[in-house]
């Protein structure tokens, strides 16, 4: 595939557009706190494993509560907050 090809699937596929959105709102996050972008020798590759994990976990936490609050609505109709 081309990368001009790629370039308009970004710009015209709703999840990619947001998959973009993220990714620069992520990246200026990280320059906001750190003051540079991922440097690849900033930790050992076990370090960035850890790291990995740890974000992981995490996500499956994100995940799960996700899954309470949809089971509420499919259950009661409605999310508790």
């Amino acid at each position: 595939m081309s990368e001009s090809k790629a370039i308009y699937e970004i710009s015209h596929n709703p999840v990619l557009t947001e998959v973009k959105t993220l990714l620069e709102s992520q990246t200026a996050k990280g320059l906001e706190k750190y003051g540079n972008t991922v440097d690849p020798d900033e930790y050992t590759a076990e370090e960035w494993i850890d790291h990995a994990l740890q974000e992981m976990v995490d996500m499956m936490v994100y995940l799960v509560t996700l899954k309470t609050k949809l089971k509420e609505v499919k259950d009661h109709g409605r999310i508790n907050s």
